[in-house]
């Protein structure tokens, strides 16, 4: 069951808070399309002890998984990947603003973990020929 991926770990020391890593990490598995709609995600207790965190460092992503609408707590059955939501009516304005927001967040993470900003631009535009 584990779709996250058995050689992904999280960076202690990468300045970025482990709770957003894991958030981080499901949003891509599940844009990459290894985790689909319906798909059940590692319990709590799974995904802390393959990790090595605290088990509430996984709550807290979890939820915050779910707020974003990307997964679907089920009382007694787990965690689920939420099938896609229609998106929101925005207006050009917002858009422009979410995107610079991305880009700004991509760029910071690239540069965090050595990444040029040319290859995850030839990543996207490989990505969107694909979508």
């Amino acid at each position: 069951m584990n779709t996250l991926g058995d050689s992904w770990s999280v960076e202690f020391h990468s300045g970025i808070p482990v709770y957003k890593q894991i958030i981080h990490h499901v949003q891509a598995t599940v844009a990459a399309g290894r985790l689909k709609p319906g798909d059940q995600l590692p319990t709590i207790r799974a995904l802390h002890k393959m990790l090595k965190v605290n088990p509430n460092t996984v709550a807290r992503a979890y939820r915050e998984l779910e707020f974003l609408g990307i997964l679907e707590a089920q009382q007694g059955s787990g965690c689920f990947v939420a099938p896609p939501a229609a998106p929101p009516k925005r207006s050009q304005r917002i858009i422009k603003a979410k995107a610079v927001e991305l880009g700004a967040r991509f760029a910071s993470e690239a540069r965090s973990q050595g990444i040029p900003l040319d290859q995850i631009i030839q990543q996207l535009n490989e990505g969107k020929s694909h979508a």
